[in-house]
């Protein structure tokens, strides 16, 4: 019995080794969006609170395009030992699934989950450019009815393409989409008068509102300090989106090393300058970091209700 005790330590010792010394060189951060996007800011500041914790470089790599496919397949095809992560938004793990018959991946099979970084990314926006001659979202429907085909709006994720989705099906009316695969030069687009609708997070734009750049015709979820701000729901009762953030490694991490990355991401969560930051970008995180099962099941939640969001809008899967 003694000597089956030896072989059993001396078999989980690589394992055991592993987990207590991750890290022990840089760690890549993988983030399916570009440089400049919300997800992106956030993902840099979770990369510097992340290596001053563990001391050692988090290097975030931008892998946009392909609605999160490229940046989720350079993480699958790493190695799981603990050095490529995913930053990932509800875009790959959550609505992806409904809006592909078919995906070159598997969202639950092909990962590890690790940690929830931010349960709640804020309120996404309508903008209107001035120029245009409507301030509200039923002026914005009105003028799209007056004028078919001829309002275009700006995008660049699938979480802002829904909402669209979620209205053109509600008042019956047909925008032209523009799917952009940077944010900055969707930003400059809006600002310029070439898009004159634009859909994104309100929080990195809110500057601009504030300076009159761009006008604001609705936001999908209510903020305490800007409530003369309408919602989508006051147009289009029913109407509930809200976004997440997650940690993700390749599939078949040891369960040691997973462990040790979300304590150490949880930590970051729990930071007050971190929170700072996400306050920022009107994103927060009400429930903490959460363990790998624990974040498993918030994920399969969020899929689910995404499902229910996207056959909601009308959206048949491609």
């Amino acid at each position: 019995m003694k000597m089956l005790n030896i072989l059993l330590l001396a078999a989980a010792l690589p394992t055991l080794a592993a987990a207590q010394t991750w890290p022990v060189k840089p760690v890549r951060l993988v983030v399916a969006n570009s440089a400049g996007s919300a997800t992106d800011v956030a993902g840099r500041v979770f990369a510097d609170q992340l290596a001053k914790l563990v001391s050692r470089p988090v290097a975030i790599e931008n892998r946009p395009g392909g609605d999160g496919f490229i940046g989720a397949q350079t993480v699958i095809s790493a190695p799981p030992d603990g050095y490529t992560l995913f930053f990932a938004s509800q875009s790959t793990v959550a609505m992806d699934p409904h809006l592909h018959k078919s995906m070159p991946f598997d969202p639950v099979r092909d990962f590890t989950a690790l940690s929830v970084i931010c349960d709640d990314t804020g309120p996404t926006a309508i903008f209107a450019h001035p120029s245009m001659p409507f301030e509200t979202l039923q002026g914005m429907v009105d003028y799209a009815k007056k004028n078919p085909g001829k309002l275009n709006y700006g995008s660049t994720v699938p979480l802002f393409t829904l909402l669209a989705d979620w209205v053109q099906n509600r008042a019956g009316i047909t925008l032209n989409e523009i799917r952009y695969k940077t944010t900055p030069q969707a930003n400059q687009d809006a600002l310029g008068g070439q898009l004159q609708v634009y859909i994104t997070a309100y929080g990195p734009m809110e500057p601009n509102v504030k300076a009159g750049k761009l006008r604001v015709l609705a936001v999908s979820v209510r903020q305490a300090d800007i409530t003369q701000i309408p919602t989508v729901a006051e147009t289009f009762p029913g109407f509930d989106m809200r976004g997440g953030i997650f940690l993700l490694g390749p599939a078949n991490m040891p369960a040691d090393i997973a462990q040790r990355i979300s304590s150490a991401s949880a930590s970051v969560v729990r930071d007050p300058q971190f929170n700072q930051a996400l306050k920022t970008l009107r994103w927060q995180n009400t429930g903490g970091g959460r363990s790998p099962a624990e974040t498993t099941e918030f994920i399969r939640a969020q899929r689910e209700r995404w499902g229910q969001f996207i056959r909601q809008a009308g959206v048949e899967p491609k």
